[in-house]
């Protein structure tokens, strides 16, 4: 939506998360979306990633996108917009140095506008 910030709405009925329980459900998630900070258990059990995400992002199009449709949304736009392939596909890979600009010329191939990105330094030991 190019007119509003689908990011913690503001002005919304209160909006709860329900646990995802189907097996198939979770699976697409976990293989689509999956909870790194966690491990595969407890990701599936507690849902951290998913509900967070959720009540920032999902809230906002709760009344055209319900909670099974938020997901299924977001799992459909990944499969369309595969980031890593379209990287690839521009010479940018895992473990290398690239310009801002050569990223965001890559993703531009594949979206409307210029992605908002940030560079996050990381120190020395850091995992």
């Amino acid at each position: 939506n190019n007119s509003v910030m689908l990011n913690n709405c503001v002005g919304n009925q209160k909006v709860g998360y329900d646990i995802i329980m189907d097996v198939r459900k979770l699976s697409e998630l976990d293989k689509r979306w999956p909870q790194l900070k966690y491990d595969y258990q407890t990701g599936i059990d507690e849902q951290y990633l998913w509900k967070k995400e959720f009540l920032k992002h999902g809230s906002c199009g709760i009344k055209l996108y319900p909670q099974p449709a938020y997901f299924d949304l977001a799992m459909n736009l990944k499969d369309k917009f595969d980031l890593l392939s379209t990287l690839r596909n521009h010479g940018i890979t895992p473990g290398s140095t690239y310009l801002l600009h050569d990223i965001e010329k890559a993703i531009k191939t594949v979206s409307i506008k210029v992605p908002s990105l940030k560079c996050i330094e990381k120190y020395p030991g850091d995992v």
